[in-house]
């Protein structure tokens, strides 16, 4: 069970997560930024037309569709989420409030 959580969630996770922040980070501008994402969905749409004979086979479509290019994919976009957000946090401006004395 560990390695199926690894290989279907965490490996995207950390992949979506690594391109994301890698791309922020050394392409400035945000057009580039939505190349992660893109790819992502791309494969997925891939990977799910590959797998669309599964729909003549005797198993269940719908879970083999759900969880092949499925998970993998949610987990890849949320780490692309969790990149862009690495680098906003990291090398975004920051604001400072002054606060007032007295007042």
């Amino acid at each position: 069970m560990p390695i199926i959580v690894g290989v279907f969630c965490l490996l995207p996770l950390l992949l979506g997560l690594a391109a994301e922040y890698l791309v922020c980070r050394f392409l400035r501008r945000k057009l580039w930024r939505l190349l992660p994402p893109a790819v992502v969905l791309a494969l997925t749409a891939l990977v799910a037309a590959g797998r669309l004979n599964v729909w003549e086979s005797s198993q269940s479509p719908v879970t083999q569709l759900l969880f092949v290019p499925g998970l993998p994919a949610l987990c890849a976009l949320i780490g692309t989420l969790l990149g862009w957000r690495l680098w906003k946090r990291l090398w975004g401006p920051r604001v400072i409030w002054e606060h007032k004395r007295g007042e």
